[in-house]
């Protein structure tokens, strides 16, 4: 064709959109019966057998606990198991974190490469440590020891704080309340 020529699209015929669909037809699709499942038996208590005088059931009705769902599983813990999970890592954690403060404070070396080292191995092995740990399921006190690994670091910088305003007021010339608050 020349380049003064155009092509008549007018003319030709017309075609659909054709979007493959790679069935081959090889495999069938079956598909799947739903059944309704039954609901459960209603879990009865020691109390509501009592309170009934008018229920007659002989031992062979009442229906076994094995076979019912477990719903009484908690997947929590109580504020005070929490609370002590959090003390038995923080008071550590505050102890790490106040000596290596007074190591950097006391040590008479120009490089502190050390004591920055410990500190940063101190923060790893508690986050990793914290993460490793979350990843366990349906086990709220491990849980609640992730959390507390996660915020030992927190911690650690809590109780180092008297100890860095004990460091400054020696070396500043400002006054200060009790030894470690500046005003």
């Amino acid at each position: 064709m020349a380049e003064t020529e155009r092509l008549d699209t007018e003319s030709m015929p017309l075609t659909e959109r054709y979007t493959p669909t790679f069935d081959t037809g090889v495999h069938q699709k079956v598909e799947p019966e739903l059944i309704e499942p039954e609901p459960p038996a209603p879990r009865r208590r020691w109390w509501h057998r009592r309170s009934d005088p008018a229920r007659t059931e002989s031992p062979a009705e009442v229906p076994s606990t094995d076979d019912l769902p477990v719903t009484d599983h908690h997947h929590y813990v109580k504020w005070w198991q929490f609370i002590l999970v959090l003390l038995a890592v923080w008071i550590p954690a505050g102890g790490i974190g106040a000596g290596l403060f007074y190591w950097w404070s006391h040590d008479s070396s120009r490089h502190k490469t050390a004591v920055v080292f410990v500190v940063l191995v101190f923060v790893v092995v508690s986050a990793v440590a914290g993460l490793m740990l979350a990843m366990v399921s349906d086990r709220p006190l491990v849980s609640a020891l992730a959390i507390a690994m996660i915020s030992a670091v927190f911690a650690a910088v809590v109780c180092a704080g008297p100890a860095y305003g004990k460091f400054y007021c020696e070396h500043s010339q400002r006054p200060c309340l009790m030894g470690v608050l500046p005003h």
